[in-house]
This record gives structure tokens, C-alpha cells and sequence, in this order.
């Protein structure tokens, strides 16, 4: 069940999802890996088969997925641990949307946790307005955390933000 956002959190919510889409807002998948493509990379597929994974995502831009149905973006299979630079940056964003409206999102707390080289190389891709906004989006999930009396969940973000985030966000 989704209790959904508290009350006195709404505010900060919708400013968090500003701060998102401006950080963010020129980032492309041009050139990097897909999100269906991430999935076949996880199970070893051939080239052929990542083409064709990446022909089947025709989104052109990351704010069309906020919205998308169809686009899940707490998979269990593929997802950010399968990205690339570009794909990370691409996918991240809609996906701090999703999860900043609905409270949830563990699957993108271990995402942004920095605690092996992969998701530090990330941080490559990442420029310092993108960053102040991850970590204020961070900050506002401990927050929502916090309001349920949430402290497993909780827990999980506070470690994505101590993991890196901390220094870009007071």
C-alpha cells in the first residue's frame, strides 16, 4: 500500500519535482543505453538483440516516461545497475518524479547509493545542478520516510545520501 505523500510534505514535493525537470531538463538518451536494452544487457544478449531492444523504446524524451503507463521504473531485471552514462542520467530523472510523487521507489534509493565503481563512474555524467537536485530529492524521501515512521525505508535513503549526496545538499 502507498499512503501517499503527507500533507505538510506537498510543497516541497512539487518544488523537488521543479528543481528535477530544470537540472535536467536537456538531458537525451542520444548515443547511450536504453532502458529495454538494460534489460537484455542483465541477461547477456547478443548486439543484435540489444538493437533491437533499444528500437523498441521510441520514447524521445525522459519527460514523456514521468506519465507512461507503460514504463516501469522499479524493475527487478535490466534497469539503472545496467546503464550507461547517458542512460543513467536519461532515466533517473523521470524516475525521481515517479518516486517523489508517490513515496516510494527503493529500487532508485539502491540506484543513487554510490557504493561500488559502476555508480561512482556515474557521477561522470552528472553535473552539479543535476546533483543538487538528486540530493534534494533524497533529503525530501528521508523526509516522507521519516513522516510514516518509516525507519527501514528510511534507512535505505539516508544511505544513498550519506553514500555521496550529502555534500550537495545542506
Amino acid at each position: 500500500m502507498n499512503p501517499g505523500i503527507p500533507g505538510h510534505l506537498l510543497e516541497e514535493q512539487r518544488a523537488v519535482e521543479d528543481a528535477i525537470r530544470t537540472a535536467f531538463a536537456r538531458a537525451s538518451r542520444a548515443g547511450g543505453v536504453s532502458w529495454s536494452e538494460a534489460d537484455v544487457i542483465d541477461d547477456c544478449g547478443s548486439d543484435e538483440e540489444c538493437a533491437s531492444a533499444r528500437r523498441r523504446d521510441t520514447d524521445t524524451s525522459w519527460q514523456s516516461l514521468v506519465d507512461d503507463p507503460r514504463w516501469d521504473h522499479e524493475v527487478g531485471g535490466g534497469g539503472f545497475s545496467f546503464l550507461d552514462l547517458i542512460g543513467f542520467r536519461y532515466y533517473i530523472a523521470p524516475a525521481m518524479i515517479r518516486c517523489a510523487r508517490e513515496g516510494s521507489g527503493e529500487f532508485v534509493a539502491y540506484a543513487l547509493t554510490m557504493d561500488n565503481d559502476y555508480r561512482r563512474r556515474v557521477l561522470d555524467g552528472i553535473n552539479n545542478p543535476q546533483a543538487r537536485a538528486i540530493a534534494r530529492f533524497i533529503r525530501f524521501m528521508i523526509a516522507v520516510h521519516e513522516a510514516r515512521d518509516d525507519e527501514i525505508y528510511g534507512e535505505v535513503w539516508r544511505k544513498a545520501y550519506d553514500s555521496h549526496w550529502r555534500s550537495f545538499w545542506p
